[in-house]
């Protein structure tokens, strides 16, 4: 399916849903149902990401981070200008991410192992998406010389990497865990934003997130560095800005609660509606993301529409990378 298609199926959706949900008050957390774009799993599948059974002997890394200590961490810097916490998520599809030079941007991830040409003053972070072939194919080799790997998109999600939590332990012991050397960070699969139980009686969020950290902390055989999570707002834009800021805030802070003592990160996130909103959404939250205790974060994505328009930085993109 093309790009072009789906992000026309995409603009009539966010024009069609508030009429179909009724202007539906803005959704509770406690049980919703991650809002997620339509077009993602088209987006994420179109990448390439890798991988070994090749399972080494664990290599000795220091552990402090990664006990039940809740003291606050301080974050760690990014290679660029501004905060060196803003990243850019991308595909394979994107326009060139040139366009963001000379920016706030720091860093970048395409939810694969490829960084399709990304230019060197970005910093790549690598993601092995899910568990099993294309994905898992030569990850090891392709991860190398990356200082900071990414796990699992959004195994509480069915249509996602969809992983119960037992077998996405095991797997990470297996495909992640002995690239912990030498340095090298590697962070805990990335969790929705929802809450409660998917349609497979699977936890959401980080209900599913405190399993996994409770199930991988063995610093022999299972560490996460990192912690990592996604947010939506409500499908359409139909919610206040305001509500989705405040909605977004209580989701990052539950995500440090969970982390402890652990870094954490938001590398996918988006308010929808119109441009002024997701404006006025980024005005709010990207100077609260810069004082706060999150590491890095990048906003759903380099796409014409979004942050570009005919391949260039639009207004929303150069708003949210200090252009």
């Amino acid at each position: 399916m093309s790009l072009d298609y789906r992000i026309f199926s995409f603009l009539i959706l966010s024009f069609l849903l508030p009429t179909l949900i009724n202007s539906s008050p803005h959704p509770q957390r406690g049980n919703r149902q991650d809002h997620r774009p339509a077009d993602k799993v088209a987006v994420v599948e179109q990448t390439t990401t890798t991988t070994t059974s090749d399972d080494t002997a664990v290599i000795d890394q220091d552990d402090s981070k990664n006990d039940d200590d809740d003291t606050p961490i301080v974050p760690s810097s990014g290679s660029g200008s501004g905060s060196g916490k803003r990243g850019l998520a991308y595909n394979s599809s994107s326009p060139s991410l040139q366009v963001f030079a000379n920016s706030d941007i720091s860093w970048v991830h395409s939810w694969s192992s490829s960084p399709f040409d990304a230019p060197s003053e970005f910093l790549f972070v690598p993601t092995l998406w899910g568990d099993e072939p294309p994905h898992t194919d030569n990850w090891a080799s392709l991860a190398e010389g990356h200082p900071y790997l990414m796990s699992f998109n959004e195994p509480d999600i069915i249509g996602q990497a969809n992983m119960e939590v037992g077998d996405a332990v095991a797997a990470y012991k297996r495909l992640m865990f002995p690239l912990r050397k030498d340095g090298v960070q590697i962070g805990a699969p990335s969790v929705c934003s929802g809450s409660g139980e998917n349609e497979a009686g699977i936890p959401m969020g980080t209900g599913w997130l405190r399993e996994f950290l409770g199930q991988c902390n063995d610093p022999n055989s299972c560490v996460a560095d990192f912690v990592s999570g996604h947010w939506y707002g409500c499908p359409g834009g139909t919610c206040s800005v305001s509500d989705d800021v405040s909605s977004f805030k209580g989701y990052v802070d539950e995500l440090i609660s969970t982390a402890g003592r652990r870094d954490v990160w938001v590398p996918e996130f988006q308010r929808y509606g119109d441009e002024a909103g997701q404006r006025e959404f980024l005005e709010d939250v990207l100077p609260w993301l810069d004082s706060s205790a999150v590491v890095r974060y990048a906003y759903y994505m380099v796409v014409d529409g979004i942050l570009t328009t005919g391949g260039e930085v639009n207004a929303l993109g150069s708003a949210y990378a200090g252009i």
